[in-house]
């Protein structure tokens, strides 16, 4: 995902820090991860209690997927022709203007040889849903202005877009800076 956005110079994280800041809490109650895993075979029901599976689709396509890395993202917990096939990354949000908490949705990130197929449909909906059976009023997002096959597909789902604002980040040498002020 830091190459798909040009962001690979300040990609630091780790499977180590992000097992660190991921995995400490319930899900939904700090940050979330959510993995899309595929099989061209049924997922055993013990492995989806285990895990914690939101949703079990089945999707049957007419030709077979072509994933030139099927080693690298090959299922940690069942190497069996399970694959990782995109993520989302969620955690609590709060806006005054509205009554319910949300969920922000910090990424959504489906690999190439699987877009166009409805798995980022599926992720976002795994989303929505885990908002809405919490009793939240929204998820929010940020796309970047290039990116128009995302707008486009955000539109088709009825997404609000707000021009008036712009994202700002504080990071690296600059966060450092004023960190270190003294008010």
């Amino acid at each position: 995902m830091a190459n798909y956005h040009n962001l690979s110079n300040v990609f630091t994280t780790t499977e180590t820090s992000l097992s660190n800041t991921l995995f400490k809490s319930p899900p939904f109650h700090s940050f979330t991860a959510l993995i899309l895993e595929i099989s061209p075979n049924p997922f055993p029901n013990t492995m989806a209690q285990e895990l914690n599976v939101i949703k079990n689709n089945t999707i049957n396509l007419e030709t077979p997927i072509f994933d030139p890395e099927f080693e690298t993202f090959r299922s940690r917990f069942n190497s069996d022709h399970i694959y990782v096939a995109g993520h989302v990354l969620v955690y609590p949000s709060y806006n005054g203007f509205f009554e319910k908490p949300g969920l922000y949705l910090d990424q959504l990130f489906v690999r190439t040889c699987y877009r166009g197929l409805g798995f980022g449909k599926m992720l976002f909906s795994a989303v929505a849903s885990q908002a809405a059976n919490n009793g939240m009023g929204m998820v929010d997002w940020l796309v970047a202005d290039w990116n128009e096959k995302s707008m486009k597909f955000y539109d088709k789902m009825g997404a609000h877009y707000i021009p008036q604002y712009k994202l700002c980040k504080l990071y690296g040498e600059k966060l450092q800076q004023y960190a270190n002020i003294s008010p």
